[in-house]
C-alpha cells in the first residue's frame, strides 16, 4: 500500500459498550506506535442509540440531555427525544423533576426507552431522608420508576455520605430506582463508603465535571480501574472555551462545530456527556457527532489543553471536601 494511502479497517467486534455486534471502522488510527485498539472500532460504531453497561448489568445512553435549572425544561426533553435522544439528567436542587416527568409521560415513547437520572442534594444525606428523597422525586415526576439516582455532592462528610448511601441502597431494594451511584466524588470518597460493611452495593456511575480543559484524570483513571461509569456534566464549558483555537483547528479538519468536536472527544475518552441547552438547533447539533471520528492527531491536540482544575468552569472541586 502505498504511504499516503489512508489506512482504513473494518472490522466486527464485540461491542462492551452493549449494543451488539456491528461494523466498526477506523480511519487514521493506529500505527506503528500505537496498534489499532478493539475500543477503536468500538468507539468509531456508536451511533445516537449506543448504550455504556454499567457494572450492575443495567445500561445508560452515551449521550443525554441536561436540563439543570432549565426554564423550558419540558420543550427542551421533548425536542431532545425527536432528535433520538433517550437520555435526560436532572436533579432535586434543580426544581425541574416535574417538567421532566411531563415530557417523558408526554412522548410517544416507552418508559422503558427513556433514561432518566435525578440526585439527592446534602440537605437530605441521611438514610431516611434520601429515601423519602427517592419517593418525593418519583411523586414529582409521577414515574413508576427512576433509572439512575445519585449522590449529588460529597459535602455532607463521611458518615452524611454513608447514611444518603443507606437510603439509596433502601430503594434499590424497594424498586424505587434501577442504579444509584455518586457525583463530584474523588477516590478517597468512594474508597471511604466502600470500606463500611453494611454498603454491598458499589456505585455504578461517577459523574464529574469533565472536557478537555479539566480531564480529571485520577477520578477518571480509577473509576475505569473499578467498573465505573464517568459521566460528564459541563462538557462544553458553558461556552467559554468554544474559540479555542485549537478546538478551532480540529473542527475546521472535519468540517464541523466546536461543540461536536468537543463532545466527540469525549466520547472517545469512553465517557458519558450530558450537554446542557433549551435551543432546538443547539440540541440538533449536539446529537450529530456520531459520523465522524477524531484520529490520533486529533485526540493529542486536544488533550493537551489539560489544566487540572484550572481549568474548571462549576463551582465544585472535588478535592476540597473530605
Amino acid at each position: 500500500m502505498p504511504t499516503n494511502q489512508t489506512s482504513v479497517c473494518v472490522y466486527y467486534v464485540s461491542n462492551p459498550s452493549g449494543f451488539g455486534d456491528v461494523p466498526s471502522v477506523a480511519a487514521n488510527v493506529g500505527g506503528p506506535d500505537r496498534p489499532l485498539q478493539p475500543e477503536d472500532f468500538v468507539m468509531a460504531s456508536l451511533t445516537i442509540e449506543s448504550k455504556y453497561s454499567l457494572c450492575d448489568g443495567n445500561s445508560i445512553p452515551y449521550l443525554g440531555l441536561g436540563v439543570a435549572s432549565s426554564p423550558t425544561c419540558t420543550k427542551a426533553c421533548l425536542t431532545s427525544f425527536d432528535e433520538g435522544y433517550r437520555h435526560i439528567d436532572t436533579a432535586r436542587l434543580y426544581g425541574n423533576e416535574a417538567e421532566v416527568g411531563e415530557a417523558v409521560r408526554a412522548s410517544s415513547l416507552p418508559r422503558s426507552s427513556i433514561f432518566v437520572t435525578s440526585k439527592v442534594w446534602d440537605n437530605e444525606h441521611t438514610k431516611q431522608g434520601s429515601l423519602d428523597a427517592v419517593s418525593d422525586s418519583l411523586k414529582r415526576m409521577q414515574l413508576d420508576y427512576i433509572d439512575l439516582y445519585l449522590i449529588h455532592n460529597p459535602r455532607s462528610g463521611s458518615n452524611g455520605r454513608h447514611q444518603a448511601w443507606l437510603g439509596l441502597q433502601d430503594a434499590l431494594k424497594e424498586g424505587k430506582v434501577k442504579s444509584i451511584g455518586v457525583s463530584n466524588f474523588t477516590p478517597g470518597h468512594i474508597q471511604s463508603l466502600m470500606k463500611s460493611a453494611d454498603v454491598t452495593v458499589k456505585p455504578a456511575l461517577n459523574q464529574i465535571e469533565f472536557h478537555p480543559w479539566n480531564q480529571q484524570k485520577e477520578i477518571v483513571e480509577y473509576c475505569k480501574s473499578q467498573a465505573i461509569a464517568v459521566q460528564a456534566y459541563s462538557p462544553l464549558t458553558n461556552k467559554k472555551n468554544l474559540g479555542d483555537p485549537v478546538i478551532g483547528e480540529v473542527a475546521k479538519k472535519h468540517g464541523r462545530t466546536a461543540a461536536q468536536i468537543i463532545l466527540r472527544w469525549v466520547l472517545q475518552q469512553g465517557v458519558i456527556a450530558i450537554p446542557k441547552s433549551e435551543n432546538p438547533g443547539r440540541i440538533k447539533e449536539n446529537a450529530s457527532i456520531y459520523d465522524f471520528y477524531l484520529d490520533d492527531k486529533d485526540l493529542a491536540k486536544i488533550s493537551m489543553l489539560n489544566q487540572g482544575m484550572k481549568g474548571n468552569v462549576g463551582d465544585w472541586d472535588p478535592w476540597e471536601h473530605e
